[in-house]
């Protein structure tokens, strides 16, 4: 396993200051991480193939590989079709992600919306899901990306809190979706949301996963809700986690997802060194 971090944290500073991208992903380097996740939030710009080109000069003059990206996502888009706009801005970021020199295109797959309890249709949303996401899946096979569908949570959206209405927030949605595409498709376990959607039962969600499981987000939480926060500062069972990574061997990468954060100058470079221990300690973990 290599440890990973993306740099939503890193690039906001204080104040409404931001850093560069080059300037944060050094950080980051001087921290131990070699690699880091980009999220391609930016393809609705129509100058978006410049943006990614800029920025993997910006990766290589820092040091750093992007081992992922996170594809742009539009469930909570009020103004626009979600599926529609998955439809025209993934390959753009799939693209993107060839230009970056990405491994794996990590996506969540719950673009379309239901109104009503009756329109929950598992069948119907596997086949319309896996329509949309098709493209995607070509795409990874021409440039040799690894497309990966992301775990996530149920949040009720449009219907009454006993119904479903997120595809992807249950580990048989992931698993019938990725096996529909026969091997071409990974799974991201992401580690908060698992945690928000099982609670202490999820070892046993991602056991179902197995070989499976391509990449990674790492993130910790307490209290039900996603947090985001890093390894330790919730009560996720990190020490069992790791053990069974070891034991099937996994060997992706093992890439922090922190948000909602923006640290000063004088306190970001003790944070990622801080973080990479922590990296460090997990993964000495599954040795």
């Amino acid at each position: 396993m290599k440890l990973g971090i993306n740099l939503v944290c890193f690039v906001p500073a204080r104040q409404g200051k931001y850093r560069s991208h080059e300037e944060a992903a050094r950080l980051c380097r001087e921290a131990g991480f070699e690699s880091v996740d980009c999220h391609v939030n930016f393809t609705e710009n129509p100058d978006y193939l410049n943006i990614a080109k800029d920025l993997r000069r910006q990766y290589d003059a820092a040091g750093v590989k992007v081992h992922q990206i996170h594809l742009p996502l539009f469930r909570f888009r009020k103004d626009a079709d979600g599926v529609q706009l998955f439809r025209e801005n993934a390959p753009r970021a799939m693209e993107c992600a060839d230009i970056l020199g990405a491994q794996f295109a990590v996506a969540h797959v719950d673009e379309h919306r239901i109104s009503s309890p009756e329109e929950w249709e598992f069948d119907k949303i596997l086949e319309i899901t896996a329509d949309y996401f098709s493209p995607v899946v070509e795409l990874g096979k021409k440039y040799g990306i690894t497309p990966c569908i992301e775990n996530i949570y149920e949040d009720h959206l449009n219907v009454p809190e006993d119904c479903r209405s997120r595809f992807s927030a249950e580990t048989e949605d992931l698993i019938a979706l990725a096996d529909l595409f026969k091997g071409k498709v990974g799974i991201c376990w992401d580690f908060g949301h698992g945690k928000v959607a099982y609670g202490e039962n999820m070892l046993s969600e991602l056991k179902k996963v197995g070989k499976r499981l391509a990449t990674t987000h790492v993130h910790d939480n307490h209290s039900g809700r996603d947090l985001h926060l890093p390894p330790f500062f919730g009560n996720t069972d990190w020490e069992s986690v790791m053990v069974y990574l070891k034991e099937i061997g996994y060997d992706g990468p093992f890439s922090f997802e922190l948000l909602r954060a923006s640290f000063p100058e004088s306190a970001v470079r003790e944070t990622l060194s801080y973080l990479y221990s922590v990296g460090r300690s997990l993964l000495d973990m599954a040795h």
